[in-house]
């Protein structure tokens, strides 16, 4: 015998760029998908930073711009240092593709 109970429970129904309040949600044949960027940090005991979090969900263009920024922030940095200059490849994860 089956017995019922009604429930709450939360659902994601949209999810938005802490940046440009995009949605991030994008809808293929009747369903949602979530194309999202994220940028995330955790400090540790030996940061500065010490236990503070940071999460920023970002759309594509708003992911695109803070990548082209850090890698201009690289080019800067190799005046400095000696660095190679950041490639097109810059922050992809090639063993995932």
């Amino acid at each position: 015998m089956k017995h019922y109970q009604m429930q709450l429970v939360n659902t994601v129904v949209d999810r938005v760029c802490d940046v440009c309040g995009n949605s991030v949600m994008i809808d293929l044949i009747g369903h949602k998908y979530e194309e999202v960027g994220e940028l995330r940090a955790l400090w540790g005991y030996g940061s500065k930073e010490d236990g503070t979090s940071y999460h920023l969900d970002l759309c594509e263009a708003c992911f695109k711009f803070a990548v082209e920024a850090l890698k201009e922030h690289r080019k800067s940095m190799m005046l400095d240092k000696n660095l190679d200059l950041p490639g097109e490849d810059f922050g992809i994860n090639k063993s995932y593709n």
